[in-house]
């Protein structure tokens, strides 16, 4: 039997560790043993209880020296801990999502139907006809049509020809009497040149005639001398034959002297005839030089004339159509220089039209003038359709992209402002620019526009009948690539198919290959999507 020994330290936990050897330990055989043996135990005790007490006085130092490091470490464990624990929740729950719960998305039906392709600017609308009307003189303004008991207004209508305002014109009227008493007294003087050239001329023919006369003597009292010598020489043969008397031979040469002095004397006259005749003819010049400076005279005080009428003309203003005043930016008693307008020609079109003094405009068509970059712009046509909208609409960001999936082509073409086509393309780009500049002719609702405005226009370059189309945003890309997410009913999934794209309209795009007709197509929803992806569509 195992002897049991009481000992007074068995609470410590060497002393419980000595108790429990010393009752399972075999008794030992002497006394002497035993007491020893418990001296032993005695003394290991001690040293025990010693190195105890060395140990714990250690410990207390380094703990109030670093006792600021416990909860430090503390913090950073719990905040660790934290941590993990919602990473791995918020693992866990992605997890469990994309393998559970499948993607909610928005639909639509690829169709097959028209499609127009689009090349957006902003343009100017003016009237096909209209008028800058402004005076060309300074001066007061003495006068502005009336309607009735009042003066003129914008936006009242003008007959064509009708005067609408004048400037203090007595001046330029003096002019023009001037001019015209001018034109009067040259047309005198003209007169006058003209009657001497006449006279001149008449005299010319006189002269002439009375040379003609003289040349017919000569011819006269040529033949006759000639006459007279033939007959001399006949009778000095006479003579010489002794058949005549000498007084009939000297009575025959007497004869012929005298035809010859009739002939010199005829040919006297024709040098004075001909004299006479140069004579007049330097009259008919001169007279001549006299009526051509008086038709230069008169020609001058024509010029003046028309210089006077031409600056009257400029002190007054004419409607030079029926149409409707769109600006008016005098008044009665103002004094008008036409530096008010002329300094404003480099400046902006508004600045422009505030100090032009009257413009007309004619109502009935109006057109828009719109600049379109390039290279878009050269495929634009005369002949295509447009669409126009108000800047308003432009300044609340409208545009096809922002047009929802619901509506179409037709709804927004039906919600234009107006409609028109392309009447001419500039050929040209403008310098520096780079811009091609192309007229609009209005032809649908016309009346709500007006002189001046700035408008959203949108030009259809581009047309396809029979497209397979779908909402702008059923298409997405990845590494510049289109997809569409099309779906398998049958298996609740969808298919990443790259596509081929074609024209893209006011809110559609045309599919040329990837997608077919009547197939569905994501719309919403693509940026949580993979191929294969489960999905489940929204409505259903």
């Amino acid at each position: 039997m195992p002897k049991i020994i009481k000992n007074e330290h068995i609470n410590t936990e060497n002393g419980y560790d000595n108790y429990l050897e010393q009752t399972i330990s075999p008794a030992p055989q002497t006394e002497a043993e035993n007491l020893e043996k418990e001296n032993l135990e005695k003394e290991n005790l001690e040293k025990e209880k010693s190195s105890g007490v060395s140990k714990n006085s250690k410990w207390k130092r380094f703990i109030y020296k670093y006792w600021w490091v416990i909860p430090l470490v503390g913090v950073v464990l719990a905040v660790g801990g934290v941590t993990v624990m919602r990473v791995r929740n918020n693992l866990n729950e992605e997890t469990a999502t994309t393998q559970i719960n499948p993607v909610s998305v928005s639909t639509t039906t690829a169709q097959l139907q028209p499609i127009r392709a689009w090349v957006s600017s902003e343009g100017n609308v003016r009237a096909v006809n209209f008028k800058h009307l402004a005076f060309e003189v300074e001066g007061d303004i003495t006068y502005l049509a009336r309607r009735k008991n009042r003066k003129l207004r914008e936006g009242e209508r003008v007959s064509k020809g009708e005067l609408l305002a004048r400037v203090d014109d007595r001046k330029l009227l003096a002019d023009v009497r001037q001019s015209q008493a001018a034109i009067a007294e040259a047309k005198q003087g003209r007169a006058a040149a003209a009657a001497e050239v006449a006279r001149a001329k008449s005299q010319v023919a006189r002269a002439d005639s009375q040379l003609q006369q003289a040349r017919s003597q000569v011819k006269q009292a040529t033949t006759n001398r000639d006459l007279a010598r033939a007959e001399l020489e006949r009778y000095r043969q006479l003579y010489n034959q002794g058949a005549i008397a000498a007084s009939e031979f000297d009575t025959r040469q007497s004869k012929l002297e005298d035809a010859q002095a009739q002939l010199e004397a005829t040919r006297a006259q024709v040098g004075t005839a001909e004299s006479e005749v140069d004579a007049a003819k330097a009259g008919v010049r001169a007279t001549q030089e006299q009526l051509e400076a008086t038709e230069s005279q008169i020609t001058t005080a024509r010029a003046r004339l028309t210089q006077a009428e031409v600056a009257l003309e400029g002190a007054s203003l004419y409607a030079p159509f029926d149409g409707i005043v769109a600006y008016l930016n005098i008044k009665e008693g103002e004094y008008y220089n036409p530096q008010i307008v002329s300094t404003q020609l480099a400046g902006d079109y508004q600045g422009i039209l505030e100090r032009i003094p009257i413009v007309v405009i004619d109502p009935s068509q109006f057109e828009v003038i719109t600049d379109l970059a390039t290279p878009s712009g050269e495929r634009v046509r005369p002949g295509q359709t447009v669409l126009i909208d108000a800047q308003s609409d432009v300044q609340s960001n409208v545009s096809p992209s922002s047009v929802s999936s619901s509506s179409d082509n037709q709804s927004f073409i039906d919600s234009a402002r107006t409609r028109g086509r392309v009447f001419s393309v500039n050929p040209a780009v403008s310098p520096g620019g780079r811009a091609i500049q192309a007229t609009i002719r209005i032809t649908h609702r016309k009346t709500d526009l007006q002189h001046g405005e700035q408008v959203l226009t949108w030009i259809a370059v581009k047309e396809e009948n029979n497209a397979v189309v779908v909402p702008l945003n059923a298409v997405v890309f990845r590494d510049r690539q289109p997809y569409i997410f099309v779906v398998n009913r049958d298996k609740k999934v969808v298919e990443q198919r790259q596509v081929k794209l074609g024209i893209t309209g006011i809110n559609q795009r045309e599919i040329l290959e990837g997608v077919s007709k009547g197939e569905l197509v994501v719309t919403q929803g693509q940026n949580r999507l993979v191929d294969g992806a489960p999905i489940r569509l929204v409505g259903e």
